[in-house]
């Protein structure tokens, strides 16, 4: 796999990060298998979640679940033009006690940048 795209890619899905969150990635691991993209990040939370805490934690997790689809949709968008793929589906998971996210990007082909 060429470097290069692996490097635009994470700036891409850093970039993406801020933008929704407003918090940039502090590390990122990304794997390419076949027609997958498997991109393991460790993130800030956003610290207005943080202080709603257990007092109001459905509603936490309606606005993660919100943010999470938009990220999702944006990011899908975002590397459909820059790379011109086609992205089958696109799942994201957060865990917020441990600041690490996983986004997996399924292709309708393999990679041959």
């Amino acid at each position: 796999m060429d470097q290069s795209f692996k490097k635009s890619l994470a700036t891409l899905f850093n970039e993406t990060n801020k933008e929704i969150f407003h918090v940039g990635v502090h590390e990122q691991k990304i794997e390419i298998v076949g027609n997958k993209i498997l991109i393991l990040a460790r993130t800030q939370r956003i610290p207005a979640l943080d202080a709603l805490g257990d007092e109001h934690s459905g509603l936490v997790l309606a606005l993660d679940a919100a943010l999470s689809s938009r990220y999702k949709t944006l990011l899908k968008e975002k590397l459909e033009d820059m790379f011109d793929l086609k992205i089958t589906s696109l799942f994201r998971d957060y865990d917020p006690n441990k600041g690490i996210s996983c986004t997996v990007i399924c292709l309708e082909n393999q990679i041959t940048k």
